[in-house]
């Protein structure tokens, strides 16, 4: 992939986000003042560890039409060496691979668009978002509509949820972002100014990122109802944001010097320490990056990244034993790399027109198409690999069309 590879950093996901929205008419939306605009706004999302899939749905500018999808170019796989590979006994025995996998559509109270984004690790909880009149957050519970939480603000959507029902998700109070909670029927502020919960674990720890766009820093909710605290920096980094956490209360995310370059992964750990995640051998040398989207059972999945002389970037699907420092090259590049408590790994195909996928070991599972979809983001996956969440993303004419999905398994 090519320079427009800085696409897939989320921050520039997040920057173009606030075009999403389907509009009710035609479209008549100015794309340069609406580029300064997203500039202005910041979005931090995911989901049970993974990464958003924001669509730029329908922009019309010198009478042509605008259509991206990021995170959806095709990305080849280069030959890779991992530094090190744990032993299988290292890892809980993973029970036979997934099958008999089936994928169903969400209730989504009449709305014809709408996109599956959080799921708990016992994968009867997942929340989302519907789009259009009357469109909002929504969580469903044992593949039903649960609660439809209201979040004060505009372009409200909900980023993980707990085995308790309890979702964080923020909104926009014109250009500040505000951070919430739903708990026991009842929406809640986080503490914190300009705060973006991004996921929360069945003790009700929450992470995030708090601070104006481009100058985040990673926060730490120890509960709900608790004072926000930023996550301290290594010496030379000034930027960042935690992305998920384990149920132990290890945090991972993204650093970085300063907000104009990459940034890569770090470890916050429950000792109250910290370090940077090595990086892995590829082709002969190191990666120049790692982005985490998940961890689950001391092991953090993402990939790892090499920016090439010939301006091309290529990743590699991989995860890290936090234990010992160890690396594993998996068996399919696919993003987000979502992580099961058994160490299977569900994931979006790397290209266009491919299904989804759960990786078990080494075997690779191709889960069923929704009827003739043939673009989709995975958003979570549940404890036992077992249950499968996200969405469609395919183009219907000038616009991108959501619906979500579950997919489950034997």
């Amino acid at each position: 992939m090519r320079d427009e590879d800085q696409m897939i950093d989320e921050r520039a996901v997040r920057l173009l986000r606030p075009l999403r929205e389907e509009p009710e008419g035609p479209p008549l939306i100015d794309v340069p003042r609406t580029m300064v605009e997203g500039r202005r706004r910041r979005v931090l999302r995911r989901w049970s560890g993974g990464a958003a899939l924001i669509t730029l749905t329908s922009v019309a500018a010198g009478g042509g039409t605008l259509a991206v999808s990021a995170l959806r170019e095709p990305v080849p796989a280069p030959t890779v060496t991992a530094t090190a590979t744990a032993a299988p006994s290292q890892v809980a025995a993973a029970p036979a691979v997934p099958t008999g996998c089936k994928v169903t559509r969400l209730p989504t109270d009449g709305a014809r668009k709408a996109a599956l984004t959080a799921g708990d690790p016992s994968g009867r909880y997942l929340g989302g978002r519907t789009y259009g009149t009357g469109g909002g957050p929504i969580i469903w519970k044992d593949g039903r509509i649960f609660a439809r939480p209201r979040l004060t603000g505009e372009d409200a959507g909900l980023n993980d949820i707990n085995s308790s029902g309890v979702a964080v998700g923020s909104a926009f109070l014109g250009q500040r972002q505000q951070g919430y909670v739903y708990r026991d029927g009842r929406v809640t502020e986080l503490d914190g100014q300009h705060t973006a919960p991004l996921a929360i674990n069945d003790a009700g720890v929450i992470v995030g990122a708090i601070g104006e766009v481009l100058h985040e820093a990673p926060v730490r909710w120890d509960s709900p109802g608790a004072t926000a605290v930023r996550l301290p920096l290594p010496a030379g980094m000034t930027s960042g944001r935690a992305d998920a956490v384990d149920e132990d209360g290890t945090v991972v995310g993204r650093i970085a010097a300063d907000s104009s370059k990459l940034d890569s992964g770090y470890l916050w750990l429950p000792d109250g320490t910290g370090r940077a995640m090595e990086m892995p051998e590829i082709e002969g040398g190191p990666a120049d990056y790692f982005w985490p989207d998940s961890i689950s059972n001391g092991w953090v999945a993402g990939r790892a990244v090499d920016d090439r002389a010939d301006g091309s970037r290529w990743f590699t699907a991989m995860r890290y034993r936090i234990a010992d420092g160890s690396w594993q090259k998996l068996p399919k590049n696919v993003h987000p790399n979502l992580i099961a408590e058994n160490g299977w790994v569900a994931g979006g195909p790397a290209g266009r027109d491919e299904a989804p996928i759960i990786t078990a070991g080494s075997e690779v599972v191709r889960l069923p198409r929704y009827k003739t979809a043939k673009e989709y983001e995975i958003s979570t996956v549940s404890a036992d690999g077992r249950r499968v969440g996200g969405y469609i993303t395919d183009m219907e004419g000038e616009l991108v069309g959501n619906e979500p999905l579950l997919w489950t398994c034997r």
